[in-house]
């Protein structure tokens, strides 16, 4: 039987040469060159609203302000906005009149200035969201049961964004119904500034337990962004609605009204923990001056990645509900849920 045997020495000088070699060969990474001389490597993710974001090795995501940028160059591509012209009208809508170009270095002396440049990886239509359920069940002495639901999505294009609700609630003891409610939302902002928005909504909503067969609202506004990031979102807007209600016990209203909303997240805890607080009222002229006012309010906490636990108030008035009826309604939610992001 033969055997190969490879001297320790022999082993050890092909060891040190590999591990020569590797420290030898060049590390990839992007590289963002600044006015000031400095020069800072890492992984280019993205650039918008005039902010560069880097990933880095030693300092996480390193926001950079796009005016102090001289050049970078990139390992991979980099798709970037610029002006320009376009016939595709789907392309016009998602990106406004701006051209779509790939490349891996831009500075001085590249065909586009650093400062026509409004966007870098950003991508066309970006969708966030939550999904979050909850519900209990008890069974021996007592019987109840407890089911909620609920789906907020955002979709961003350019000046466009859509805002996409979906609600339902559900509560049993023994066997009498304490909750049976459904909402169903939609509203669309088109941004005629960073800040200023028209807004256009509609809305279905139902509740057993108010006599509401279904109350449909349309209307429109204006809006005004407060603050638009990853750490907090504050919005505001005003508008006029027409409303069309439909009881189980009382004469269906058309009323005109006035509406008004706020939308409100802030990250106490960068991605571990947020609070909320949503906001919806009109004033029905033509209901009995009636005030009705929407409002979720609550916290989110992340357990592992996307997944967080959440716990929510929620709150209904109606000043002039269906004869019988109380005007305030209240419920307090438990439940898990997932973030798109």
């Amino acid at each position: 039987m033969h055997r190969n045997i490879i001297s320790r020495p022999l082993l050890w000088q092909w060891t040190v040469f590999i591990l020569s070699l590797c420290l030898t060969l060049p590390s990839r990474a992007d590289e963002v060159h600044l006015l000031n001389g400095d020069r800072l490597t890492g992984t280019i993710l993205k650039m918008e609203e005039r902010v560069l974001t880097l990933q880095t090795d030693y300092g996480g995501e390193v926001k950079i302000d796009w005016g102090k940028v001289e050049s970078l160059k990139s390992d991979g591509t980099l798709k970037i906005l610029v002006p320009g012209e376009s016939h595709d009208v789907l392309r016009d809508f998602l990106y406004g009149a701006q051209a779509l170009r790939e490349t891996r270095e831009l500075g001085p002396e590249s065909p586009v200035p650093l400062a026509d440049i409004t966007a870098i990886n950003l991508e066309p239509l970006r969708l966030t969201g939550t999904v979050t359920v909850g519900g209990n069940s008890t069974s021996g002495n007592s019987s109840t049961k407890a089911f909620n639901s609920a789906a907020r999505l955002t979709i961003q294009a350019y000046r466009q964004r859509l805002l996409l609700e979906g609600k339902y609630n559900y509560g049993q003891a023994g066997e009498l119904v304490t909750a049976r409610n459904s909402l169903a939302s939609v509203k669309h902002n088109y941004f005629l500034s960073k800040q200023i928005f028209i807004e256009s909504f509609g809305m279905l909503e139902k509740d057993t337990l108010q006599n509401l067969q279904l109350r449909s609202t349309i209307g429109s506004g204006l809006g005004y962004q407060f603050y638009e990031s990853a750490r907090t979102t504050l919005s505001l807007s005003l508008g006029l609605a027409h409303v069309s209600e439909h009881f189980t016990n009382s004469p269906n209203t058309q009323t005109p009204s006035g509406r008004w909303s706020l939308r409100w997240e802030h990250a106490v805890w960068p991605d571990r923990v947020k609070v909320f607080h949503r906001h919806e009222g009109f004033y029905d002229v033509n209901a009995g001056n009636a005030f009705r006012i929407n409002a979720d309010q609550g916290v989110r906490i992340t357990v592992y990645k996307n997944l967080f636990f959440n716990v929510e108030y929620d709150l209904r008035l109606n000043t002039q509900p269906a004869p019988g009826r109380e005007k305030l309604d209240e419920s307090l939610i438990f439940g898990v849920g997932y973030e798109f992001k």
